[in-house]
């Protein structure tokens, strides 16, 4: 997949913080992308490569919003 079809967790991390002003961002982006697996039905290996590789397709990550309430738009 090409970068530029590419969100980074990172960059989803600063967008929650910059939104919502957790004490600890990293568990907060941790804590959604556990429900938002589990919402989806997918398994924890799934989220854990998900975590390894560093980043979601442009469309995984549009889900996710939606799946947040669309706070990183």
């Amino acid at each position: 997949m090409r970068p530029q079809e590419r969100i980074r967790i990172d960059e989803l991390c600063a967008r929650l913080q910059n939104r919502l002003k957790y004490e600890d961002p990293r568990r907060a982006l941790d804590v959604l992308l556990y429900g938002w697996c589990k919402h989806r039905k997918h398994d924890l290996h799934w989220l854990s490569d998900v975590k390894r590789r560093g980043w979601l397709s442009i469309e995984m990550a549009r889900d996710f919003a939606a799946y947040c309430g669309n706070m990183f738009v």
